[in-house]
């Protein structure tokens, strides 16, 4: 399991063994980095697996995130929604 995917599990925890995708709601497949892992220097390098830039999608969504229909501020703005929860 990839370091992001065990840095998401640790602080939300599991709803009957399955999470839910933080947009639609339907079953998250994928835990998504808010901001690419590759806009991150080597100085912030160990930003980029924090909680904060970490969001839990389906695989629609998860596309949709890479192709920008869902923006970068709109998913940090859910997400930290989310997280207040």
């Amino acid at each position: 399991m990839e370091k992001h995917t065990k840095n998401y599990l640790a602080f939300f925890p599991s709803h009957n063994g399955f999470y839910h995708c933080e947009i639609c709601h339907k079953q998250a497949t994928e835990i998504h980095h808010i901001q690419r892992r590759s806009e991150f220097g080597s100085k912030t390098k160990h930003l980029q697996d924090q909680i904060e830039n970490l969001i839990a999608l389906c695989r629609t969504c998860h596309e949709k995130a890479h192709a920008n229909t869902l923006t970068k501020e709109y998913l940090t703005e859910v997400h930290q929604k989310n997280m207040q929860i």
